[in-house]
Order: C-alpha cells, then sequence, then structure tokens
C-alpha cells in the first residue's frame, strides 16, 4: 500500500514538475520595432542589380576557363557606379579576383566588415529567359546571382553610397570584401583573411549571406522567422577508387572495382559512424523556436529536452532532411565513374563521397572513421578538399546590432540562431573574429530555395528594396 503511494506521488510530482517548466517556457519578452521605410532611389538600385546579373561571372574549378573579361567588367562596373564609395575608400584587389574596400571610421579598434561574393554557378538547366538577362519579369529581377548573392552585394554598396550621401561617418572602420571564387571553394576570401591578419586586424563584426527571412520552419511556429547562422557546418569531399584488370563483360572476375566499391558504399551506408547531438547554435534555436511554439507537445518536448531527447533523436533519424542534418555529421554519396561501355569492365572505378562534418569533429576523425570501416577492401582514399566545421560565434552586443536592423526592416518577428549547413566564405574570418554571422536580409521560401544553383533564380523587386533598407539600418549602427 505505501510502495504504490510513494510512486503515485512520485509520478504526481515528476508530471508536475514537466508541466510548470512547460508553462514557463514562453517566449523572450522582446521589443516591438515597428518597420522604418528608408528612403531610397529604388529605380536606381534595381537597374543596378540587373546590370550587375549580365555579367556572366561564372567561376570554375580551373580558373582558366573563367571569362576574365566579365569578372573585370563587373569590378569596373562596381567603381563607376558608386563613386562615393570608390572616392571615400580604399580599395584593393587581393588574388586576382577579390576586391577590398576600407572605409575609416573613428577608431581602427574592432571593425566591421560585410561580406558576399560575385561570381556565380553555371545555368545548370533549361530556362524560360535568359538566364543572364537581369530583366524585370513579373515583379521579379531574373537570372543568375540574383539570389546567391549578387542581390547581398549590390545591397551592401547601395546602402554604404546611401549613407555616405548622407554625411555618415562610422564609428569604427568599416570593410567591404567581395570574393570571385566563392561557388568554386575559392581561395579569394583567405587571402583578405591572411591580409587581416597580416595588418593585426581583428573584426568585431562579421556578415556574410546565410540564413534569411523564411516560414515554417519549425511546428506550431506562426508567422516568419529570421534565422542566423552562428556557426557552420565543415565539408569534407572524398573519392574513392577501386582497380581491377578490366576486360570483356561476358568472362568477368568475382570480383570487379564495381563490385567492390558496392561492398564499401553498402559498408559506410549502414555503419553508425556518426551520433546524433546538439551544438550550441542548434540548442539557441530549440531554446528560441520552441518557446514560440503554439503547440503545447512541441513546448513540452523543448521545455524537457532532457527527458525527450531520445525521442527527438528518433524523430530526426526517421525524418531525416534538415533536421538530421544539424545535429550529425551527414554523408551523400554523389558521383560515380566506371568503364564507356556497358559491355566493357572497368580497370577502374570510382564515387564520391561528401561529408557535413558537425562541429566538434575534425577532418581526420572523421577519415579515421572512414578508413576503419573500409578496412581489408582493396580501395585508395584521396581527400578532395576540405574544411573543418566552424566555432560558434557569440551572441552577444554584436548580434544585437544584426537583430535591431532586422526588426527595423522586418518589423515584429521572431530572430534566431542556427547552424548554417551549407558552406560559406566567412568559414575563414573566426580565424580573426568570434563574432562572424551569416544572414541575408531576403525572404526565402521553398520555391526561391530551389532555386539557387537550379534554374528560374529571382527575386521579388520588393525584396530587393528591404535588403537595401535593412543594410541601411545595420550600417547607421556601426
Amino acid at each position: 500500500m505505501i510502495p504504490a503511494l510513494v510512486l503515485t506521488v512520485a509520478l504526481t510530482v515528476f508530471i508536475a514538475i514537466l508541466l510548470i517548466r512547460t508553462f514557463r517556457f514562453k517566449p523572450q519578452t522582446r521589443e516591438i520595432v515597428e518597420p522604418q521605410a528608408v528612403p531610397l532611389d529604388e529605380t536606381r538600385i534595381i537597374t543596378s542589380l540587373s546590370a550587375m546579373i549580365r555579367f556572366k561571372t561564372i567561376s570554375h574549378p580551373d580558373a582558366s576557363k573563367n571569362d576574365t573579361k566579365q569578372f573585370e567588367g563587373f569590378r569596373d562596373y562596381l567603381i563607376a557606379r558608386y563613386p562615393r564609395i570608390n572616392t571615400e575608400a580604399k580599395r584593393v584587389e587581393i588574388n586576382g579576383s577579390a576586391v577590398l574596400y576600407k572605409l575609416a571610421g573613428r577608431s581602427s579598434e574592432a571593425p566591421s566588415v560585410l561580406m558576399s561574393h560575385y561570381d556565380v554557378v553555371p545555368q545548370n538547366g533549361t530556362w524560360k529567359h535568359d538566364p543572364f538577362c537581369g530583366e524585370v519579369i513579373d515583379g521579379h529581377v531574373y537570372g543568375r546571382g540574383t539570389l546567391d548573392t549578387k542581390t547581398t552585394l549590390l545591397a551592401v554598396m547601395e546602402a554604404v553610397e546611401h549613407v555616405l550621401a548622407e554625411g555618415k561617418t562610422f564609428e569604427r572602420d568599416l570593410y567591404l570584401a567581395f570574393a570571385g571564387d566563392e561557388e568554386v571553394f575559392g581561395q579569394d576570401a583567405l587571402a583578405i583573411v591572411d591580409y587581416f591578419e597580416q595588418q593585426g586586424i581583428q573584426p568585431g563584426f562579421v556578415l556574410d549571406e546565410g540564413g534569411a527571412v523564411t516560414a515554417d520552419v519549425f511546428p506550431g511556429v506562426k508567422g516568419k522567422v529570421a534565422v542566423v547562422g552562428t556557426s557552420e557546418k565543415g565539408v569534407m569531399s572524398l573519392e574513392l577508387v577501386a582497380a581491377g584488370k578490366g576486360g570483356h563483360a561476358s568472362t568477368p572476375e568475382h570480383q570487379t572495382p564495381i563490385t567492390i566499391l558496392a561492398t564499401a558504399i553498402n559498408r559506410l551506408n549502414h555503419r553508425k559512424t556518426f551520433s546524433l547531438r546538439l551544438t550550441q547554435s542548434v540548442k539557441d534555436m530549440f531554446d528560441t523556436l520552441g518557446r514560440e511554439s503554439s503547440a503545447f507537445g512541441i513546448r513540452l518536448v523543448f521545455a524537457n529536452l532532457w527527458l525527450f531527447w531520445p525521442i527527438v533523436k528518433r524523430l530526426a533519424l526517421k525524418s531525416g532532411g534538415q533536421l538530421l542534418s544539424m545535429m550529425k555529421t551527414t554523408q551523400a554519396f554523389t558521383m560515380m565513374q566506371g568503364s564507356e561501355a556497358v559491355n566493357v569492365l572497368p580497370s577502374e572505378a570510382r564515387v564520391g563521397v561528401n561529408y557535413r562534418l558537425l562541429t566538434g569533429e575534425t577532418q581526420e576523425q572523421v577519415l579515421t572513421r572512414i578508413e576503419d570501416t573500409l578496412q581489408g577492401l582493396p580501395i585508395s582514399i584521396h581527400k578532395l578538399y576540405g574544411s573543418n566545421p566552424t566555432p560558434v560565434s557569440l551572441v552577444d552586443d554584436a548580434y544585437g546590432k544584426l537583430e535591431q536592423a532586422i526588426k527595423q526592416t522586418f518589423g515584429d518577428l521572431c530572430i534566431t540562431p542556427y547552424l548554417m549547413m551549407a558552406t560559406t566564405d566567412s568559414r575563414h574570418y573566426h580565424r580573426i573574429s568570434n563574432h562572424v554571422y551569416r544572414f541575408s536580409p531576403l525572404f526565402m521560401g521553398k520555391t526561391a530555395l530551389k532555386s539557387i544553383h537550379g534554374v528560374e533564380e529571382q527575386v521579388p523587386v520588393e525584396d530587393v528594396i528591404r535588403c537595401v533598407t535593412c543594410y541601411v539600418h545595420l550600417l547607421n549602427q556601426l
């Protein structure tokens, strides 16, 4: 009788604790800020973006294939189109295609850096219109690079030109850093960081592309959410190669390069090599969005992750996609090559594997696990390229300036840190700053996201103006 009573009391107390924690798990009190319009020359802005899109600044892994006249033309356009910046700023070109502007402020301590890149990927598919026309079609500026990411570069330049025209003097030095090889994992941004390091420059605020304003990102969270990348996953691409005798397909060996690779893929695909865990960026996001959810069950889970973490892990494993990707190192098999004819055995076969590394893992650790998994197989492993995950940037006053600019532009919306799963040039800046953020002041719905590196890439005219507005609000705090 007594044990049953004790159990009942204990269970009641336990449930009460869960409920109390859930009811206390409310959105953080935030200041309501009404959107503040900025008087801008909208026609000029759209004309500028259209012109930028018409430059076919397609970057290739083999830089000799780049159309250098297009890249030079783009850089010359920045000089001609933005006379105040080019008069008041010191301008240098680094590594052949990077452009760096310095606008002197009252202090050189902890300067700010606004980043972007002006190279784009190829058109990749069939478009309804010329992918480099830059025309305004149905209220959208159309063409490759509108979302990734000439619009943010345009917004930086237009906003700086605007505040300079109003007589702005920056509290601290401001740098505008534009790369011409981001899409091919190039060296421009690294060269700029090397330059900063040589000059003893340690930025107090760095902003690059990455997060955006979106919707339907979390169960029960209504309205739009601005996600700001405070860290990003690492990347490592490998090539697995198996060799054999080759020959006619009518007399195959028991093991061929293809079957060896198939065994390797099967091992890698089924071994539980990478565990699920929460990084600080993801914890911050769950804490912020969990509080905003109108679904009681969601708040119950995220207010008590210490108890429900196994359920969250199981849900992530079942659903896959972004939820899983933000909690573990992922592995994706991409390219395969064998013989050139269906009736010929390959003398060599290869498969590409792309890894996205979670914060806390290193390329060396991942490579060791792969080697252990493939032990005993006649396979050579070649690392093509890679970079480790970044540290997590501080969510402090520097982050608060970006938050304020977002609120002044978009009004009352939820703003949250998050883990960037793609790779950006900003990863290099963590060497010299612990305030590196990733956010593009654009609305990114599912259609927009699919068009990045796909077809029909375009951006609404009103979003372009809003993007410039956000940078103006940010610059007014710098």
